[in-house]
């Protein structure tokens, strides 16, 4: 899983670590079969305010991840990659 945040997630997910460490912290105890990505898509689907949440952009509320400008679907997939446990 990695740490270190890339200048997209910077840029477009203010605090970014926070918000990575709070998935983890609620997929390690709700979590139920998939991994953690699977995990935050389910969320993502389930949590119509998450996306708005993880972007501090109370327009995205209610929306896809598959509906963020290209800016933000690089930040989103940076942010997705990061939970990957075979990711450095």
């Amino acid at each position: 899983m990695r740490r270190i945040p890339t200048p997209a997630e910077m840029e477009y997910i203010p605090n970014v670590s926070f918000k990575r460490n709070v998935i983890c912290q609620n997929y390690m105890q709700y979590g139920t079969d998939g991994d953690i990505q699977d995990y935050l898509i389910e969320q993502l689907e389930a949590n119509p305010k998450l996306l708005s949440w993880l972007f501090d952009d109370p327009s995205l509320y209610g929306k896809s991840h598959l509906a963020l400008d290209c800016s933000q679907h690089e930040a989103f997939q940076d942010f997705y990659n990061s939970l990957s446990i075979y990711d450095d």
